[in-house]
């Protein structure tokens, strides 16, 4: 006879037959509640090794984590990590050590993520599929646990468009190609804060960059462009400790140095400078007040002084001076108005009245008062329309009224009065046809016995000297 536990365990004793087939080892409290569903189930294959592990995690009655096993060691594993009865994870083991692992991490079942580990468990590189079609467009490079390498497809062609480079795990260069077909058109540096300290802008072809860039603390100082795109810097722009445009420098001559200089507060222009003949000075200087140019100063002669003056008034020309003898003072003063000159002085000598006045009308002369003497006694005064010269009247023994009269048609003399006797009255008039004379007219008795030729006006140009408008705009 057979005790009860002797039957017992002789009723547990597995068939011969049956153990070709996988056992299913279920354990089970012995409690006096209801049977309660099991934490984990593993699979056992014909070895009696595990096949398959089968793992509730959270309690919830369903399993979450399957792990798959090759003759006793790990090869596989699935993860529904959050619990919603989707795998979300799939890691691959290679010799019972994790191998690779992919990533759902939109919940559409596919996997969107890549890992590929080391030997010794750090990931080596990581795929993504950031937009979710399906294809991978970004690749991470790591070495020993740090960031190594990223590159991006930012055009959905399959191939990287944007590069990151690591140092010691930190960013230390990013580059992209802005165009999408694989050639860099702009490079970043970083510090080891992850701060931009030089930024580089390249031409489509070309490997001498168009635009660098340099930072500090994050914020720009400087920048150098090739203008021309001959490789070669033309173009400085400097700025303060908060990132403020301070100053600009511009060679226009292709000669590798400045002659062109800006200066710049709170951002805005106040100084222009221009060195055109390339003597390593500037020789043109504009003052601006908010933005707008008030004077300009030039130096065409490169003495090292100013001979030429423009004033601005809310961005206007109102007055230009010029010293065009040099002996420290405008001696030719023009006045605008509205951007046309109304009025112009000149002074041939030393003294304080002028020895030109001119006073024109919509930018045209229209009337001259001039000394032929110099001396600032103007004696002859002329008058135009249309810059044709009309009328003369001169003034020949000093007394401040005229005594002389010329009239002219289409720029030609045609009518000669002389005042002989100084009384205001002419006396005598003269007629001329083709710069001759063709006929005298004797009007007053004062008239009667005088030369046949009339008197000669002193001559100086018929046209004034009109100052030219001229200075930045």
């Amino acid at each position: 006879m057979m005790n009860d536990a002797a039957k017992f365990g002789s009723c547990m004793r597995p068939a011969r037959w049956i153990l070709s087939l996988p056992i299913l080892l279920v354990m089970v409290a012995l409690t006096s509640a209801a049977p309660r569903k099991p934490k984990a189930v593993f699979h056992y294959d014909d070895e009696g090794q595990v096949a398959r592990q089968e793992v509730d995690t959270n309690n919830d009655g369903k399993i979450d984590v399957w792990t798959f096993y090759v003759k006793g060691q790990i090869d596989r594993q699935e993860e529904d990590r959050d619990f919603n009865g989707k795998v979300e994870v799939w890691s691959f083991y290679l010799r019972g050590k994790l191998d690779k692992q992919q990533v759902d991490t939109n919940g559409d079942g596919k996997p969107d993520i890549w890992y590929f580990l080391g030997s010794q468990g750090q990931v080596n590189r990581a795929w993504k599929d950031t937009d979710f079609d399906g294809q991978v467009d970004s690749w991470r490079y790591y070495s020993r646990g740090k960031p190594d390498r990223y590159e991006q497809d930012l055009n959905r062609d399959g191939k990287p468009d944007r590069f990151l480079f690591f140092t010691k795990g930190k960013l230390a260069r990013k580059e992209e190609a802005g165009n999408r077909d694989g050639r860099i058109t702009v490079r970043e540096i970083y510090d080891p804060q992850g701060n931009v300290i030089r930024k580089e802008e390249f031409r489509a072809g070309k490997s001498t960059p168009r635009l660098v860039s340099l930072y500090q603390g994050g914020t720009l100082t400087r920048q150098e462009e090739d203008k021309n795109g001959d490789s070669r810097i033309d173009l400085w722009t400097f700025f303060d400790a908060n990132g403020e445009l301070v100053r600009r420098e511009v060679d226009t001559n292709r000669d590798g140095k400045p002659d062109v200089w800006a200066h710049y507060v709170d951002g805005k222009l106040v100084r222009h400078e221009e060195d055109p003949k390339g003597i390593g000075k500037p020789t043109l200087i504009a003052h601006y007040a908010d933005g707008k140019l008030v004077r300009q100063e030039e130096d065409p002669k490169g003495i090292g002084k100013p001979t030429l003056i423009y004033y601005y008034e809310r961005g206007s020309l109102i007055r230009r001076e010029e010293d065009r003898q040099g002996r420290g003072k405008p001696d030719l003063i023009a006045y605008y108005e509205k951007g046309k000159i109304r009025r112009q002085v000149e002074f041939n000598h030393p003294g304080d009245e002028p020895d030109v006045i001119t006073g024109f009308q919509n930018g045209k002369p229209v009337r001259q008062e001039i000394s032929t003497k110099t001396n600032g006694i103007r004696d002859l005064t002329r008058y135009f329309k249309g810059e044709q010269l009309l009328r003369e009247e001169v003034d020949t023994n000093g007394d401040r009224r005229p005594d002389l009269w010329v009239f002219y048609r289409n720029g030609a003399k045609v009518t000669q009065e002389e005042d002989l006797n100084f009384d205001g009255q002419p006396d005598v008039r003269y007629r001329f046809r083709r710069g001759r004379v063709s006929a005298k007219e004797v009007l007053t008795d004062q008239g009667s016995g005088v030369s046949p030729q009339p008197a000669t006006v002193e001559q100086s140009s018929p046209q004034p000297a009109v100052s030219s408008q001229q200075g930045q705009q």
